[in-house]
């Protein structure tokens, strides 16, 4: 193989490449994806409230919904009873507020400063200024009570 043959060979082979990157552009598409975008309709939760009896809230849920109120949750569908005790903050845990606490749940009250009234759990309890408030409210007194 002489120089001449050499030089073709290497015309021919820059020439192909050449002609491959240029011809890969042409066929090459440069189309962009098309997305389809579908419309989301968010789903409406309805919560109907029916009515407060005693210490609770009744209530209808039709949806997805979730209902946080003071560590207590509900979430579906149907036909809920949603306590409404007390949520606890620092003036409900404080028991010099009022002189009595009563127990939502056993129905019975207590001295604030007595060891049964910081058991009862904050969901039930309920503060009094007097005995007869206690009374009048329907709990009874306990043997604490004087």
């Amino acid at each position: 193989m002489n120089i001449s043959e050499k030089l073709k060979i290497s015309f021919v082979g820059i020439g192909g490449a050449l002609f491959g990157f240029f011809a890969s552009g042409i066929f090459v598409s440069d189309s962009v994806p098309v997305i389809e975008k579908k419309p989301i309709h968010p789903e409406i939760s309805i919560v109907s409230f029916e009515k407060i009896s005693g210490d609770a809230l009744f209530a209808e849920i039709s949806g997805p919904v979730r209902v946080l109120w003071g560590g207590s949750t509900k979430e579906g569908n149907g036909k809920f009873q949603i306590p409404l005790s007390q949520i606890p903050n620092e003036n409900d845990l404080k028991f010099q507020s009022f002189p009595y606490t009563g127990n939502a749940k056993t129905m019975k009250f207590y001295p604030s400063d007595s060891y049964f009234a910081r058991g009862v759990e904050v969901r039930y309890r309920r503060f009094f200024r007097t005995k007869q408030e206690a009374i009048s409210a329907g709990f009874a007194a306990t043997k604490g009570v004087k």
